[in-house]
């Protein structure tokens, strides 16, 4: 089998501004939008009770604080979003450019590997900045400690934890995106290129909206199905101090979910994470490949505006 991954006839800047800006505005876009969803997948997987769904969760947050409290702690996530999404678009498109250098001619399968390389250098840098921010982010969700704000969060977790305590489940984060970025990358360039032969476009450097809402959703939902696992560990690793857990490691943590919770206790959070991701990543590619191709004026054939 083949896969369709034909973007490397695509012209396209290669000016690392333009990748920045609109990895930025993607970033800020996906993450404002999705945020409530993302605050029910934190509460869902930080607790043990077997008995809160995803709709009641929904519903207690909501009656106990307001419809505000799902946005609680995404000061947090907005302070690393827009440098993690500038940095982590600007790496993928550049690496993209460097491993084609080197396969000019090679076939669907390794283009799919490579765009999938690139995919994890990628998420590697957005890891980087965004982990510390997104430990903040848990914690003042979960409301278990009356934090003031997100930088008296980070205080007190400095204070009382140490610089370490705000990249826990690192480990977790780079082993289980690994796999999310070597499905999610690969999957979206394909299902692009496959969209766009379906709609008659070809593979062009036409901004085609259609394209990239269904290769992003697509991607998004297969890659978040596989990792939700691991993420279900790096939630309990990065809340185990506001909610009295005590975990340590992430095999470790895998296990001790297991034996206590099972399969079900693993696939805590799963329909919101997959909802989460597909339309996360459907707004945040949209949004990307909408300001990048209107900053390289190349939006449709010219004789149209510009998405609002």
């Amino acid at each position: 089998m083949e896969f369709l991954v034909d973007a490397d006839v695509i012209e396209e800047s290669h000016n690392p501004v333009v990748h920045s800006l609109a990895g930025a505005a993607a970033g800020t876009m996906e993450h404002c939008a999705m945020y409530p969803v993302d605050t029910i997948k934190t509460h869902l997987q930080a607790s043990r009770s077997m008995h809160m769904g995803t709709v009641l969760t929904a519903r207690s947050l909501v009656n106990l604080y307001g419809f505000g409290g799902l946005f609680r702690g995404i000061g947090a996530v907005l302070m690393g979003a827009v440098p993690a999404h500038a940095l982590s678009f600007t790496a993928y498109e550049n690496l993209k450019l460097i491993l084609r250098a080197h396969q000019e001619d090679a076939s669907g399968e390794l283009k799919f590997i490579r765009n999938s390389l690139a995919g994890i250098g990628a998420t590697l840098v957005h890891d980087a900045v965004i982990t510390p921010m997104d430990v903040v982010k848990q914690k003042m969700q979960l409301r278990a400690v009356p934090y003031r704000s997100i930088f008296h969060c980070a205080q007190v977790v400095l204070r009382q934890e140490g610089v370490s305590a705000l990249y826990a489940g690192y480990t977790t984060t780079f082993c289980m995106n690994i796999p999310y970025a070597t499905v999610y990358y690969g999957t979206y360039e394909s299902l692009k290129t496959l969209f766009s032969r379906r709609r008659g476009k070809g593979v062009s450097n036409t901004y085609d909206p259609f394209a990239h809402v269904l290769s992003g959703a697509g991607a998004g939902i297969s890659a978040a199905a596989i990792t939700t696992p691991m993420d279900v560990a790096k939630t309990r690793l990065q809340t185990r101090s506001d909610s009295h857990q005590h975990y340590n490691g992430m095999l470790r943590t895998l296990r001790d979910i297991w034996q206590v919770e099972g399969w079900r206790g693993l696939t805590r959070g799963m329909v919101p994470r997959m909802v989460f991701h597909s339309s996360s990543a459907a707004i945040m590619w949209t949004t990307y490949e909408a300001v990048k191709a209107f900053m390289d004026g190349r939006m449709t054939d010219g004789t149209h505006p510009p998405p609002k």
